[in-house]
């Protein structure tokens, strides 16, 4: 009896290793994972014990609640989903995939537009082809026209390449372990991240490149439609040299500066040399060199030489040694006699004339 209590206690632990634990009340939250969508990388997990639970208000509209499949996992996902399109994980699988196919669209397309627009028909003219830009050097699209200037081939080579990216994409990269919206494994420079921190950033980054490239394509059409004006001549200052711009809008601004230069040029390759110098300095008639003869610089000096006058000097040995203030000088004496005798004969001389004009009258 003394070992029944022990061996009773030790049987129960052993036979309960092989009960099923008991499942807890309630139903835990599922825990998706990031990079897959399928069946397969479902689980449920405690969330609380390997993630944190998702915020309740969404990101971007703090006002509103967060939508219920957009939990931040997936890069740029910030719970914006106002039309509550997303109703379930094959949703959401669907509208990154197409959000992802148009962003990278949006992205080619926003850096050919204005390329196409400054180098279109220089490229013509060197092959000898017409220019598919209109009079205001305006693209082809659905808005400006011009859409049946292109030619078919290049069409059909577009809807090929986009077939043969979905047929991929739908029987080829989805099957592949690890697939998530986007991930067609094109990488022939390398930069994509090996650490999965790496890889969420340039996700993100590509994801809000992708999206401001929409806005940009869309406001390119929009612009163009309503104003006639190319959009590297809206704003040159962002697609052309600021030599050109400055060219462009101030007429002549060109040549004058090529002018200044080579002037200045010039100017400076003259003076390189010394001679040059003397020949550039303009010629001033000088006066005549006046030489005195010999006899004159020979003869002996016969003038008195004039002696300085002399002051006493101050003695200094005692404090008491002033300086005497120099000699007051007087401002020298003019003689107006002549002027004033001048100026009495002018007035008989103008009295006169006054007697003489009174007598003929």
């Amino acid at each position: 009896m003394k070992f029944s209590v022990p061996l009773f206690l030790v049987s129960i632990g052993a036979a309960s290793a092989f009960v099923a634990p008991a499942a807890k009340r309630g139903c835990p939250p599922l825990q998706v994972d990031p990079k897959g969508f399928g069946d397969e990388y479902s689980e449920i997990k405690d969330v609380s014990q390997t993630a944190k639970a998702p915020p309740k208000m969404s990101q971007a509209l703090p006002f509103a609640n967060r939508p219920k499949f957009l939990d931040g996992t997936m890069a740029g996902d910030v719970g914006f989903d106002p039309f509550g399109l997303v109703q379930t994980k094959t949703d959401l699988k669907n509208y990154r995939e197409a959000e992802i196919k148009h962003a990278r669209l949006a992205m080619l397309a926003a850096a050919g537009w204005p390329l196409s627009e400054l180098f279109d028909k220089k490229i013509a003219g060197i092959f000898g082809l017409v220019p598919i830009l209109d009079e205001a050097n305006r693209v082809p699209s659905v808005l400006n026209g011009g859409m049946g200037k292109v030619s078919p081939i290049y069409w059909a080579a577009c809807v090929l390449f986009a077939a043969l990216t979905e047929l991929y994409v739908e029987y080829g990269a989805s099957g592949k372990p690890g697939y998530y919206p986007g991930k067609l494994g094109f990488d022939p420079f390398g930069l994509y991240p090996k650490d999965e921190e790496g890889q969420k950033r340039m996700e993100t980054a590509e994801i809000k490149n992708g999206r401001l490239a929409m806005i940009a394509i869309t406001a390119f059409a929009a612009q163009e439609f309503v104003s006639h004006i190319a959009i590297v001549d809206q704003v040159p200052f962002f697609f052309k040299p600021i030599w050109q711009v400055l060219s462009d809008g101030v007429p002549g601004y060109i040549d004058h500066a090529n002018e200044a230069a080579e002037s200045t040029q010039g100017m400076f390759e003259d003076l390189s040399a010394p001679s040059a110098i003397v020949e550039a300095a303009p010629l001033v008639d000088a006066a005549p060199l006046v030489t005195p003869p010999v006899e004159a610089i020979t003869a002996p000096i016969t003038a008195p030489i004039v002696e300085a006058p002399s002051f006493p000097m101050p003695d200094f040995s005692t404090p008491a040694a002033v300086a005497p203030p120099p000699p007051a000088m007087s401002a020298p004496v003019v003689d107006n006699t002549e002027l004033i005798e001048a100026k009495r004969k002018i007035a008989e001389l103008e009295a006169r004339l006054a007697q003489i004009g009174g007598v003929s009258r």
